[in-house]
Order: C-alpha cells, then structure tokens, then sequence
C-alpha cells in the first residue's frame, strides 16, 4: 500500500559523508562518455586532463611545487550534454586523497548553518572541489562564495564546476549584477571557461506527456503517494537543502493531479525537487493531462531562469521514462547509458 508523506523520517541536513557524487553518478568513468559533438570532445580531454593531473615533487626540500596549469575549470553548457557526467568522472579518476562532490546549493548552505569560520573548518581543507550547478541567485550568495572560494584558492586547491551559465553572466536578471560586477568578475577570473554545446540526449522532452491514471497501477507498493497542492505545501516547509535527504525516504514518488506551476517560488522549489530525485535515482511518476512543455506558466517560463525550468522538464522526461521501463518489468541499468554526450 502507498506510504504518505507524514510517513517519511525528517530530512537531515547534509554533512560530510554526503559530498560524494550521488547514485545516477556512482560510477560514471570518462570511457562512458561518447561526445556527439566537437565542444564535447574537447571538453572531456580537458577535464580529464584536469583529473589527472598530479604535482610533482620538488627537487629540493625548499623549493615550493608549481602551480596546477588549471585551478579552476568551468564547464558551461546547456542541459542534456553531459556536464554533470564530466565533473563525476573527474571525480571518481582524481587520485587526491581529500575532495569533496556537491552542489551549488549545499555549499551555500554549509556556509549558512557553520557560519564561514565553521564552514572553512569542515570544508576547507580539501584538495578539490566538484560543485554543480553553481548559480548566482542573489547578492548574499555572491559575497558568501567569492569569500570561501578566494581562501581555497589561496591555498592552492582546485576547483570544478558545471553551469548553465557563463560566469561573467551570473546574477544576470536575478539581481542587480551591475552593482556586483566587481565580486562576480572576481570569481570568473579565477577558471578556465570551456563551453559545451550539442542537443539535450533526451530528444523530444518538451513534448512528452505525463503519466495517466491507469498507469499507476504499476507503481511500486512502497512508493510515496501524494497530491500536487501537498506537494508544494511541504516544499514550502522544507528547505530545499533538506530535499536529497527527503527524496532517499522512499523507492519511489508517485504525484498525482499534477497542474501547470502559477509562480516562480513554487516552480523553481519543484525544479530543486526533481534535481535531487533525479541524482538518488528515485523514480518519480507523474500523473496529469498536460506536456511537460505546460508544465511552467509562461509568463516566468522564458525569464531569468528558463535554463533551470528547461533542464528540469528535460530531467522528468527521462525519469518518466525509467517509470516506464519499471512499469514493462524493465529495471534500469545500475549505470544509465549516455547514447549522446551524457546527462545532467
């Protein structure tokens, strides 16, 4: 019988143990990689470069070692050409013992809860940082970040990072960057840019419908059943840091009466949902009588965030299609295939 939300345990805060590459990402290699597109042939050269690179030892006892050629690398691109796969694979080959796996927001909000002294203590002493999504959503964000990422860098770490943004366009529409140009410039200058293009591999997302009733006679008996006006109040309550924790609660989510999004709090609380089912590789079904390209109204559809809202619908659309495959009595693959650049 389904379980409801009130079931689930509390979701914790994530700590130390959870800066690993979730479960889509366990054990992504650079061999899985297959570009379908120049700019991602490239890429994967320079990010694994990037991985393997050691430094070597001085020759003298007092010499100091040479600088990495790449402190920083920023992987910009759109959604569906395998950034995320990339930053993974570096991840899982890099051969330093200290390096922590997390996202944007969970860095953010690290620094939040610890407090930047705090913050410094427990994630300060690493050797590389793989961050994704990294986004400049507000001016607190930007002072937080170019304030911890100057102290690894003084230190000599390195940093990967995945973006749908170019970082000299941060901020851009979300708040007034003009008056933050200085702090934005100031971590932009710090990687090296390389720009990803190709098609999203998960062709034909927008157009794809979601789930009808009759479908969810499939889905697992343990799964989490809820309806979309619950959903988005207990999103609401929760703060989306707390979602991966949350998600990992159950098998599976089953929503139902899902309904076009009136507003851009609620949609991009439902964009950080999706992201964190889509990393723990929780299937999610979704039933409603709509596209996915109806899914975000819009009049905020296409603003300052239409990158989060196009990812997001094509994340969906492949996670409607693992429910499928759950539905044909096809279990997915413990490593999704990348037929054409890879996810994220």
């Amino acid at each position: 019988m389904p379980r409801r939300l009130s079931d689930l345990p509390p979701p914790a805060v994530p700590g130390r143990e959870d800066w690993v590459p979730p479960p889509r990402f366990g054990r992504v290699s650079f061999d899985a990689y297959l570009p379908a597109h120049p700019t991602q042939s490239a890429a994967l050269a320079t990010v694994e470069d990037f991985a393997r690179w050691q430094p070597a030892r001085p020759r003298f006892p007092w010499s100091r070692a040479a600088p990495p050629p790449m402190a920083g690398l920023y992987l910009d691109g759109g959604f569906g050409v395998g950034k995320t796969h990339l930053m993974a694979a570096a991840w899982h080959t890099s051969h330093e013992p200290r390096k922590v796996y997390l996202s944007f927001a969970e860095l953010v909000a690290a620094i939040g809860v610890l407090g930047m002294q705090g913050a410094q203590a427990a994630l300060g002493h690493e050797r590389l940082y793989c961050i994704d999504e990294f986004e400049l959503d507000d001016p607190g964000n930007t002072l937080i970040v170019k304030t911890f990422l100057a102290a690894v860098f003084e230190r000599g770490a390195r940093v990967l990072t995945t973006s749908n943004t170019a970082p000299e366009a941060q901020g851009r529409g979300r708040f007034d960057a003009v008056a933050f140009r200085r702090e934005i410039q100031s971590i932009a200058e710090r990687f090296t840019v390389v720009a990803i293009d190709g098609p999203d591999h998960r062709t034909g997302s927008a157009q794809r419908r979601l789930l009808q009733a009759s479908d969810l006679q499939h889905a697992p008996d343990a799964a989490v059943e809820v309806g979309w006006d619950e959903l988005h109040r207990a999103l609401e309550r929760i703060h989306p840091v707390r979602y991966g924790a949350w998600v990992r609660g159950a098998p599976a989510w089953i929503v139902r009466g899902v309904r076009p999004i009136p507003d851009q709090q609620r949609a991009l609380r439902f964009v950080h949902l999706v992201d964190k089912l889509y990393d723990q590789r929780v299937p999610l079904w979704l039933e409603g009588d709509l596209a996915l390209d109806e899914l975000f109204d819009p009049h905020y559809a296409r603003g300052a965030y239409a990158k989060k809202h196009d990812r997001c619908r094509s994340r969906v659309a492949e996670l409607l299609g693992e429910a499928e495959a759950a539905m044909a009595g096809a279990r997915p693959p413990a490593v999704p295939p990348v037929p054409t650049g890879g996810g994220a």
